[in-house]
């Protein structure tokens, strides 16, 4: 399962997640950045039920939203997170792959954060077709993806930096990003959370900081869930990008564990 079905875990833990597994202060002002000039009767969707996208949008006056989401529940506990009134947004239920298509050139805007690896690598490029479908003439599709475009993080380089820091929320957050998703234990090309676990606590099995770390870090990324992350981006981006006329991207912030590893993409379709 995803993130997105373990639905009780995340709805207990949402709270303890931080950037870049949620989107950052620098990648909100870019988003707000490029709408500032755009007609607040245009129409954007938003692939899941991001948070701080909803509210950037109600504090811009944007007046027509579309919530994308597979999880009816999971979308009404968020409710209780945003600063604004959600009474006007519009939820469309169902598995991307089905409802996307269902909305041809009905979008100025779709905005997507880390949602690549919900999705498997076989119906990649019908996720990515059905997208560039959404989207007017002249629209964007805004999206953050962990390309891992770099070489794994060996074990033994997690265990020398992790070993030698606090026990924090921001630690753990940090631990999760690297040991998770950007460690040697992709190598398969899918992350499985409750493997991964075990492997980690039989490598740090002799470090009492190590395995209390692990526990922490389930508080950001729980067991029994599956993302389809670690091919390689040279595998994976010609898809990707081949329905714009224009694709740009900027890296994340340095210091994130995810600096060099994601990328904050702005496509324009022609």
């Amino acid at each position: 399962m995803t993130i997105f079905d373990n639905f009780q875990i995340i709805s207990d833990n949402w709270k303890y997640v931080l950037p870049p597994s949620r989107p950052s202060e620098a990648e909100l002002q870019r988003i707000r950045l490029l709408l500032f000039d755009m007609d607040r009767k245009s129409t954007i969707a938003i692939l899941g039920s991001t948070v701080e996208y909803r509210d950037l949008l109600k504090e811009m006056g944007f007046e027509s939203i579309y919530i994308f989401d597979k999880n009816r529940s999971f979308y009404d506990l968020s409710k209780t997170w945003c600063a604004y009134d959600t009474s006007n947004e519009i939820l469309i239920e169902g598995n991307w792959l089905t409802t996307l298509d269902n909305y041809p050139e009905h979008f100025n805007v779709v905005l997507s954060d880390l949602t690549m690896g919900n999705i498997d690598y076989s119906c990649r490029y019908d996720f990515y077709r059905s997208i560039s479908h959404m989207i007017t003439r002249n629209g964007y599709f805004i999206d953050k993806v962990l390309t891992n475009d770099m070489p794994y993080i060996p074990l033994s380089l997690i265990r020398k930096k992790y070993i030698q820091i606090p026990l924090n929320l921001l630690t753990a957050n940090s631990f999760s990003c690297e040991a998770l998703f950007c460690s040697e234990l992709l190598n398969d090309g899918k992350i499985d959370t409750t493997k991964f676990y075990d492997i980690l606590r039989s490598e740090f099995s002799n470090s009492p900081k190590l395995l209390k770390l692990i526990e922490l870090s389930h508080l950001i990324t729980p067991e029994n869930c599956v993302w389809h992350y670690g091919k390689g981006w040279h595998k994976l981006e010609k898809d990707y990008i081949s329905f714009y006329i224009r694709s740009s991207f900027y890296m994340d912030f340095l210091g994130s564990p995810y600096y060099g590893r994601s990328r904050h993409y702005f496509h324009k379709k022609g």
